[in-house]
């Protein structure tokens, strides 16, 4: 399988990613054309380059509001007009807000994909911002935030990755606080679409099923927009991440649960896919270290999983587990510990790197299987990173060795004994 995964390349696991147009119009507009007939639809996603990150003091939350306002409404399409207008055309849309960008995606059989663009063009230039309508969302989203803060692993999630990043903006949660979201009026909605909803601050994708005269089609709609110029501000202070392993406890759910969150490179550092590999070595799946050590050989919990986050900045590796009734939970933190210990007392495998490829490898090519994904891949990639960003996190997966690993397991985790540095979380009944 290593051989084979090596023949393939780094342009063959491209696969229809290594088609994409790129055009950029007068205001500013960055257009992203991904052509592929295997099913006769198109989607259409456009991303601005703002999300929480962006946000003002005090006005946490207010990027995923107006992302809500952006269906409430605008100059031809009034109230309930978007959503009604794309069911009756059999399509789909949605929308997400990150702490890099904020993504809005209609999904049209070929024949009607431009009622997206018309749609778009709409809202990006004259979105009504009617006041009973922001104080219904604003209800929306403060039943949002109650419901993350009933949910054991949702508020475990806030707590630690909010006591890990400190002041740094990934620290913010994308829902808001209540105090935040309760205080946002029309006028900070309206100057924060006018500051960012511009043609110059976002990327269109378009993918799919696409016939003669795209391009045209999106200057006709998106290019008589005006442009704002410069947008986004640079970065804020250097994150300094967290020095030592510090410890958070709640009292919620049934179930004990932990938490453990890492530093993890940012997803463009050339460290990020050896990390990715290292990641899903240690908890990608059933035959991972920490699966079988705390699972299926140590019975100290019923599940648990390891995930990366994908930022623009300084990224975060998170660790679960939901462990078993009457199991000390001092238990599973030394056998977590222990695990990552592991990783320079017994270096990985050429099985474990083969397997940890593979897996990585299969999500990528599952992922390319569909329209809608494609686009999405495209523009997270074209607005929050870099237009090269899919090639070489690839080529970094693919090409990677063992001294690699170590070199990168060594810079992100303490070696032999010792704890690392970052957040650990502990939710579990307040009576347990």
């Amino acid at each position: 399988m290593a051989a084979d995964l090596s023949r393939a390349g780094v342009g063959g696991w491209l696969g229809p990613l290594r088609g994409v147009e790129s055009h950029r119009l007068d205001n500013g507009l960055e257009v992203r054309l991904l052509r592929g007939s295997q099913a006769p639809i198109v989607v259409a996603s456009l991303w601005y380059r703002v999300g929480c990150r962006d946000e003002e003091a005090g006005q946490n939350g207010i990027a995923h509001f107006l992302e809500h306002m952006m269906f409430k409404g605008s100059a031809r399409y009034p109230m309930g007009e978007i959503d009604r207008l794309t069911q009756s055309l059999g399509g789909e849309n949605n929308a997400f807000t990150s702490h890099d960008v904020t993504a809005y995606y209609f999904g049209f059989a070929a024949e009607h994909w431009t009622t997206a663009l018309d749609i778009e063009a709409d809202r990006m230039e004259s979105l009504v911002l009617d006041e009973a309508e922001i104080e219904r969302e604003r209800q929306v989203i403060l039943e949002e935030i109650a419901m993350y803060e009933d949910d054991p692993w949702d508020a475990l999630e806030l707590e630690t990755t909010a006591r890990y990043y400190g002041e740094f903006p990934y620290g913010r949660p994308i829902l808001g606080a209540r105090e935040t979201v309760s205080a946002i009026d029309r006028p900070a909605l309206e100057s924060f679409y006018r500051r960012h909803y511009r043609p110059d601050n976002a990327v269109l994708v378009v993918a799919g099923d696409l016939g003669a005269g795209v391009l045209e089609a999106v200057e006709s709609r998106l290019g008589r927009l005006r442009a704002a110029g410069g947008i986004r501000e640079t970065w804020p202070p250097t994150f300094a991440p967290p020095q030592a392993l510090a410890r958070v406890r709640q009292a919620r759910g049934s179930l004990p649960r932990m938490l453990l969150t890492l530093p993890a490179p940012s997803a463009e550092h050339r460290d990020y896919p050896v990390w990715r590999l290292l990641v899903t070595i240690l908890g990608g799946g059933r035959s991972s270290r920490l699966y079988r050590g705390l699972v299926d050989e140590g019975e100290l919990c019923s599940s648990m999983s390891a995930e990366l986050t994908e930022m623009a900045g300084p990224g975060l590796t998170m660790i679960s587990a939901e462990v078993l009734p009457g199991v000390e939970l001092e238990a599973v933190e030394d056998a977590v510990l222990s695990g990552l210990a592991d990783l320079s007392r017994q270096p990985p495998t050429a099985e474990e790197i083969t397997r940890a490829r593979r897996l990585l490898l299969s999500d990528w090519v599952f992922g390319l299987e569909r329209i809608h994904y494609q686009a999405l891949m495209v523009g997270q990639a074209e607005a929050a990173l870099s237009p090269g960003y899919p090639k070489a996190h690839l080529r970094g997966i693919l090409e990677c060795d063992r001294e690699a690993l170590l070199a990168v397991a060594e810079r992100y985790l303490p070696s032999g004994v010792g704890e690392p540095a970052g957040v650990i979380g502990w939710s579990r009944a307040e009576a347990s």
